[in-house]
């Protein structure tokens, strides 16, 4: 399916009806070098999460996968300061 969109004054676009109704309402706004596309969300994004990873998330809470994320994100910023 293709369709047309114009942003209004305020930078808007309106996504139309049948796509809304297949995808959602909500999308991620990926720039990409020659064009610009838009990513449904799912409603609930940890689940979104666990349906693209499959099971690495399994039997973790939101809380556990958020201080594995922190941890693992603090780790990296330490190793990328070392010379």
């Amino acid at each position: 399916m293709s369709k047309t969109a114009e942003a209004d004054d305020r930078g808007r676009i309106v996504i139309p009806h049948e796509i809304r109704e297949k995808h959602g309402d909500r999308y991620r706004v990926v720039e990409l070098e020659d064009r610009v596309e838009l990513i449904p969300l799912a409603d609930d994004p940890i689940d979104g999460l666990r349906e693209a990873v499959g099971d690495a998330f399994n039997d973790k809470s939101i809380a556990e996968i958020k201080r594995e994320a922190r941890t693992a994100a603090r780790e990296d910023a330490v190793d990328s300061m070392e010379p």
